[in-house]
């Protein structure tokens, strides 16, 4: 199975969390964290499974700079923290077979 690590930045505004994907600009909110994550976890899915049903995953995630993991090797993934305010998560998002 492929997969591959985001950088997911949540932070508050206002009543509502922030979520975002920095790799690839995805973003979502939610009334919680916890919330904002699962929404922006989805929305990363649906980008994704988007540029494998058009062919583009591969040439996408090269050009943004994302690796592509293979189930069995070790990952790696240096989270670089934003001004002070934010939560920083790393996410493993797998791939269909497409990409």
């Amino acid at each position: 199975m492929k997969y591959v690590i985001l950088t997911i930045v949540i932070r508050r505004e206002g009543d509502y969390y922030v979520s975002k994907c920095v790799e690839l600009g995805t973003a979502s909110f939610g009334s919680t964290k916890e919330e904002a994550v699962v929404r922006v976890r989805d929305a990363v899915e649906l980008h994704l499974n988007t540029l494998e049903d058009l062919g583009e995953c591969e040439a996408a995630l090269k050009a943004k700079g994302i690796r592509v993991h293979q189930s069995d090797e070790a990952a790696a993934h240096e989270v670089k923290f934003p001004s002070r305010g934010s939560t920083v998560y790393s996410q493993v998002m797998p791939l269909r077979a497409a990409c």
